[in-house]
């Protein structure tokens, strides 16, 4: 019976310690003070962050401070609109290389054609 016991609250015990250690780093974790409060939005205003892709026929616009992970394909030229914009992106789609460009405020970037943006923050 004690030996029963014993394995009781030893699993009981090992139980605890597993819910602690996977609640602790969360409630632990550090604030970057960058949330994911960025949004997609309707291109209906010149101040927004806009993606153009597909030849220049797809437009994809952005607002609000933040960051977010993307897949945005065939990217031809970028408008910063009214916000400082950092974009990480492949170039080359037979190249995994990965790029970062800022654009500062009111700024156009084209870099021609990018295989991918992965990765767009709105500072």
């Amino acid at each position: 019976m004690k030996l029963s016991v014993r394995r009781f609250v030893g699993v009981a015990a090992a139980s605890v310690a597993a819910l602690v250690a996977t609640a602790v780093p969360v409630a632990a974790a550090p604030s970057s003070g960058v949330g994911a409060l960025i949004n997609r939005t309707a291109c209906n205003e010149r101040g927004y962050l806009a993606i153009h892709n597909n030849d220049g026929r797809d437009t994809l616009c952005f607002a609000n401070a933040g960051s977010m992970p993307v897949a945005i394909y065939g990217v031809n030229w970028v408008e910063s609109g009214n916000n400082v914009v950092t974009l990480q992106y492949q170039k080359d789609m037979n190249n995994p290389r990965l790029d970062t460009v800022t654009l500062q405020k009111w700024n156009v970037w084209n870099p021609g054609h990018v295989h991918k943006v992965i990765s767009v923050r709105i500072h």
